[in-house]
């Protein structure tokens, strides 16, 4: 990776930290990153989480295991977490699912479409969302085709 890609990289998870921490600055904060399969979550997450730490905030990551439920997520993770001050970054499937998806303060969406448009959005496609509810309460949706250069995905009519 390039000091170029990797400034690029940096600066978009930076600008994403900034708007995430405009709206939610104080006291136990949550954040969901999931996507669709081939999306690497796991990664966007670790990203996250260093640009969060970068603007000076304690945050910790967590990856939710496949089958775990919401009443042991709350259990072993939420509940520990809800006295502290600082962002909890959790990566795994189905987090925006409606068993899930009270936690949030926050939330990232990634997908994995080597084969997208760079101008790519529901509206000028005029495709209905096949996905459909997790992606639509996403706070942020990105795509991670290429891992150095993330871009943010407007999916909306705005």
């Amino acid at each position: 990776m390039t000091d170029t890609q990797q400034g690029q990289e940096t600066e978009f998870y930076a600008g994403v930290a900034a708007e995430f921490l405009q709206h939610y600055g104080r006291g136990p904060r949550f954040v969901a990153v999931t996507g669709v399969p081939n999306a690497d979550a796991a990664r966007v997450a670790d990203a996250f989480a260093a640009a969060l730490r970068d603007a000076g905030q304690e945050t910790e990551r967590v990856t939710v295991n496949e089958g775990t439920t919401a009443d042991a997520f709350r259990e072993d993770v939420v509940a520990p977490f809800r006295s502290r001050d600082g962002v909890l970054v959790v990566d795994g499937a189905g987090l925006l699912s409606p068993e899930f998806r009270g936690f949030w303060n926050f939330s990232l969406w990634v997908e994995h479409d080597p084969e997208r448009s760079p101008d790519w959005s529901f509206v000028t496609t005029g495709q209905k969302d096949p996905l459909g509810a997790p992606r639509e309460v996403a706070s942020v949706l990105l795509d991670d085709t290429d891992p150095e250069r993330p871009r943010r995905l407007w999916a909306d009519s705005c």
